[in-house]
């Protein structure tokens, strides 16, 4: 196995381990500064976010999701362009919440830096069927929440 792909599996590895942390700071640890979170598809109508922008949106959440578990959906392996530096899995997620049980599944493509040890751009694409029911449901508990 090439240096780079072991660093780019490597930073991959580190992403999920800090969606399990499921800290404003944790989620953003392994992104360069200028990294760009992407949620598609459009119909979802999700903004762009920034590090400090996404990091807001999970410690809102964690008002209403205290633990979420990411993982490789089961039988799944990272798929990795060195070329590009891009690496792409497939995820489910699983959490208790305020408002019930919350389990989603994504695709996701992380793009990195030249030494595969940042990622540079999020590009998430997680069941959109699901998460347009979730979004309202999860908002409007962390709103209420954080107002306690």
């Amino acid at each position: 196995m090439s240096p780079l792909r072991e660093q780019l599996l490597q930073t991959t590895k580190a992403f999920l381990e800090a969606f399990n942390e499921f800290t404003p700071e944790a989620v953003v640890r392994n992104r360069s500064p200028t990294c760009t979170h992407r949620i598609f598809p459009a119909t979802l109508k999700l903004p762009a976010t920034s590090n400090a922008e996404y990091g807001e949106f999970v410690g809102l959440l964690k008002h209403v999701m205290p633990v979420f578990e990411m993982r490789l959906a089961e039988g799944q392996e990272p798929v990795v362009d060195e070329v590009a530096r891009k690496v792409s899995l497939y995820t489910k997620s699983r959490s208790e919440t305020k408002v019930g049980l919350y389990e989603n599944e994504y695709f996701w493509v992380l793009t990195m830096n030249e030494d595969g040890t940042l990622i540079e751009d999020v590009l998430e694409f997680p069941d959109s069927l699901y998460t347009s029911e979730w979004i309202p449901k999860l908002r409007d508990a962390a709103l209420e929440a954080a107002k306690k």
